[in-house]
């Protein structure tokens, strides 16, 4: 007699939903996985970043080498790039799709990305160009002629290209051929940094895209003598791996800087995919909202790790990385050791009168500060002109934001670096729980709201989209984060509101202007929209909101000020201010 099992499965799975922002990556297909599409794919997903593909061509293709390839047709291309923009883009003001990744492109493939281009700078989506020339078992996979329509179309265009020497070498003949075929190009001879560096500077002139990263994988630099290595980099002995770097160079116009990423020499064959792996991990760093200096830190740490992490190796020629290692996307200074030459160098790292007022007038942050500290939300509450069953729903988002910022504050209280910093974040969660059960206590005995009872029977008791994304993306920072940036992530909560709640009494002085026929409230509920307005510009709030400037200025102060790291911490600033307003959107709108 046949045995039946009956399995229940769990129903209390995480209801914690995570933010995707989407990658949509243009490239060619490797049937092996290490590399095109396949590595693009497991690297997005590495990074919890949502990928979109559109497949320029069909490789036949293993680790030894390409066999052969058969080109998309013209039209399905466009009809798959187009599918996709009506779903990720169209239709939204800031669209989910954030980075178009280009990686082996076809002349159909650089066509159907330039004619997008004015669509995706009106929605701020960002260009990454990868111009994959050869494949690493040396097999060329672009004709010369896609690549002179890439440069001229595509690479004044994009945020950022990121070839390898050897492509970039080629990029520098074509460009500097293109009009003028009667010169011999010479390839530029490298013998110091600098003279990296000024190639760099010259290949990005030459193309005029934002910003170049040039990889140095094909010039191994001898440490000891601090000039490339004098032979091949797959003859370098065992012995001299420890003196052996490899040198990545970013070049960003706007601001006229190079960064030099120097890491060392990694003794292996699975190196098959890495130039679209790095690509595609430095789109995902740039969906996740990192600058692109973090964003190539990051990938290339991403990139090392997958070297370095599989075992044995596959295939009987140059083997694939592991691209299910863990990349670092929230604290790139955990992977990168700055060293701020004096030129750079910012001294002081923040000016004004406090890490606050940086912060705020950051060109990230300060156009979103304004739009959250004076919004519509604030200005309709101050004139009594706020429908109250919008101001209930916002004590019950409310409810559920509590109880994330005391989660929070506990990831605080964990890595907090000195047992008076834990003790004092175990005393704010102590009153945020009262502020909960005092919360809990007015909705039920005003409004008869109970949340173990309503849950199930009134939507607007689970949490909207809006709090849903603020708390998530708040528990993400507290679960990824170090101790500063989990306080800059609650800033902007504790002094947004002391802001804002200046702007709603200035607005509410002049309300005795108006008379009760303008109000959405009766006078009682015009008294609770008063009460709340003073609540935030009261003697304790104020005091709150001065130690937390301080305690701002000593944690910044006494931490790691390079630019780099300052820009990360803007960076989280402004993704909490645009949440807030979020926030409060959700409650208006009608």
């Amino acid at each position: 007699m046949t045995a039946t099992i009956r399995r229940k499965l769990r129903h209390d799975i995480n209801p914690n939903k995570a933010m995707l922002p989407a990658v949509l990556t243009v490239a060619g297909s490797d049937c092996s996985g290490g590399a095109g599409i396949e590595a693009d794919l497991k690297t997005l997903a590495a990074h919890k970043v949502y990928g979109l593909t559109c497949i320029t061509a069909l490789t036949a293709q293993n680790t030894t080498g390409v066999g052969s390839f058969i080109e998309t047709p013209r039209d399905h291309l466009f009809k798959m790039f187009e599918m996709n923009f009506e779903d990720f883009v169209e239709g939204y003001e800031s669209p989910p799709l954030k980075v178009l990744k280009t990686g082996m492109l076809t002349e159909a493939g650089v066509a159907v990305v330039t004619e997008k281009i004015s669509v995706l700078k009106s929605k701020g989506i960002k260009l990454v160009v990868d111009p994959v020339m050869v494949s690493t078992s040396g097999c060329k996979l672009s004709e010369d002629k896609t690549i002179v329509n890439c440069i001229r179309e595509l690479l004044p265009e994009s945020d950022l290209v990121t070839p390898n020497y050897k492509e970039a070498v080629k990029l520098l003949r074509i460009v500097s051929e293109l009009g003028k075929k009667e010169e011999t190009f010479i390839e530029p001879k490298i013998t110091l940094v600098d003279d990296f560096v000024q190639f760099v500077i010259q290949l990005q002139r030459q193309l005029k895209c934002k910003n170049l990263l040039v990889k140095g994988g094909h010039i191994p630099w001898d440490t000891i003598a601090d000039c490339p290595y004098s032979g091949p980099a797959e003859d370098i002995p065992e012995s001299r791996t420890d003196t052996i770097s490899m040198l990545d160079i970013l070049y960003e116009s706007e601001s006229d800087t190079v960064t030099v990423y120097e890491s060392r020499y990694i003794n292996t064959k699975d190196s098959h995919g890495t130039g679209c792996t790095l690509a595609s991990a430095i789109a995902a760093n740039l969906a996740l909202g990192n600058t692109i200096p973090d964003s190539v830190g990051c990938a290339v740490d991403y990139v090392h790790q997958g070297m370095n992490s599989i075992r044995p190796h596959l295939g009987h020629g140059n083997g694939p990385i592991n691209h299910n290692v863990t990349p670092e996307t929230v604290s790139p200074e955990k992977v990168v050791n700055n060293e701020v030459t004096p030129e750079t160098a910012l001294n002081p790292p923040v000016t004004g009168p406090s890490v606050l007022d940086y912060f705020i007038n950051h060109p990230k942050v300060a156009a979103i500060w304004k739009q959250y500290t004076n919004h519509r939300f604030l200005h309709q509450l101050a004139r009594n002109q706020l429908d109250y069953n919008r101001f209930i729903y916002f004590l019950k988002q409310d409810y559920h934001y509590l109880i994330n910022y005391a989660q929070v504050h506990a990831h605080a209280a964990a890595v907090a670096p000195t047992y008076e910093q834990t003790h004092a974040h175990a005393l704010i969660i102590g009153d945020i729980v009262q502020e909960i059960e005092r919360h809990k206590e007015k909705l039920c005995h005003k409004y008869d709201i109970v949340y173990e009872r309503d849950m199930d029977l009134d939507i607007e008791l689970k949490k909207g989209k809006a709090c849903e994304a603020y708390c998530n993306y708040l528990l993400d920072i507290a679960g990824t984060g170090d101790f500063v940036a989990i306080k800059v992530a609650l800033a902007p909560c504790l002094h947004g509101y002391r802001y804002g709640g200046e702007y709603a009494k200035h607005i509410r002085n002049g309300v005795k202007s108006t008379t009760n026929d303008e109000w959405k409230v009766t006078e009682l509920e015009a008294k609770v929209y008063g009460d709340w307005i003073d609540d935030y510009n009261s003697e304790w709030y104020h005091k709150a909101h001065l130690e937390g400037m301080k305690s701002l200025d000593v944690l910044v102060s006494a931490s790691e000020t390079s630019e780099a790291r300052l820009e990360y911490l803007a960076g989280i600033f402004s993704d909490v201010s645009l949440l807030e307003v979020a926030f409060w959107d959700e409650v208006i709108k009608e």
